[in-house]
């Protein structure tokens, strides 16, 4: 079973397996409708779309971030009613870096399902090995009608980041890029800049420039600062808690478990009045 990454080549060798789960998450945040007028156009045979907005995020409130998690009541109706049990092997993919599909990734981890892998590449590394594609909506198969929970050990909310800030307990990794968390530039949110005491670990280092990602020696030495003080743990933040999961999927990749999402992300700590911002860089790290 596959738990973190799958090459294009280990799917295509088990794309015709009764259990595995094909889930296509392309996205944009700026063009909301193209990920899946592509999905339409075409994409992986048998997979499923899967929205970010819709299905893996429930209603902005003042201070929950952009993409707060759906109900677990909602979360649970999807995955039942695409027939996701314990013997599933699960794919996921987008076309953006890996970074919408590891929500979903980290999302089933959630919920206690480890059999779900990220795509190596995404859907560009797929027509590259010129793998098959269609544009048919596959019918879903079968119903189940499992109860779900999330696991709260792996969610921390703004309150309790605050704490965990001031008792310095933590490593808290913000995963946007150099300028947005310097704070010269915010495209999205309100404020600009981070919190303090952040480290910035860009996503887009786990990859390569082909969109795949590094070898596992690579990502621990991107990770190495954080694994030297293993008396904290770490906390991973981004934009709205979507491409954070794309460094928890690096570090699990790579050895490093249970890492937790401040699912909020700076979305959620900027929509505070009384909430302390950096600009400028704090701490540094060149890998």
């Amino acid at each position: 079973m596959y738990k973190t990454i799958i090459s294009s080549k280990n799917l295509k060798d088990i794309i015709n397996d009764k259990n595995l789960i094909i889930f296509d998450c392309r996205y944009n945040l700026m063009e909301k409708d193209s990920g899946f007028k592509s999905y339409l156009e075409s994409h992986i045979k048998n997979a499923h779309y899967i929205n970010l907005e819709s299905d893996l995020s429930s209603n902005i409130t003042k201070h929950s971030g952009r993409h707060p998690l759906p109900s677990i009541l909602k979360f649970s109706s999807i995955l039942n009613s695409f027939g996701v049990n314990s013997n599933s092997q699960i794919v996921v993919y987008d076309d953006e870096n890996s970074s919408m599909c590891s929500r979903m990734w980290w999302m089933l981890k959630l919920v206690s399902i480890e059999n779900c892998a990220v795509l190596d590449g995404g859907f560009q590394s797929w027509l590259a090995s010129k793998l098959e594609v269609d544009s048919e909506i596959p019918l879903k198969v079968k119903q189940e009608n499992i109860e779900y929970s999330y696991n709260n050990n792996y969610i921390v909310e703004t309150e309790e980041l605050k704490i965990l800030l001031e008792k310095k307990d933590i490593h808290l990794v913000d995963a946007r890029d150099k300028d947005r968390f310097e704070g010269k530039i915010e495209p999205i949110d309100n404020k600009a800049g981070h919190i303090p005491g952040a480290i910035n670990l860009p996503f887009k280092n786990n990859l390569e420039k082909n969109g795949q990602f590094k070898k596992v020696s690579e990502l621990k030495e991107i990770f190495n600062d954080l694994t030297k003080d293993t008396s904290k743990s770490i906390v991973n933040m981004c934009g709205s808690g979507v491409t954070a999961c794309h460094n928890l999927l690096a570090m699990e990749h790579c050895g490093i478990k249970y890492s937790r999402i401040y699912v909020g992300s700076w979305s959620a700590w900027s929509s505070y009045d009384d909430t302390n911002i950096n600009r400028g860089v704090t701490i540094e790290n060149e890998n």
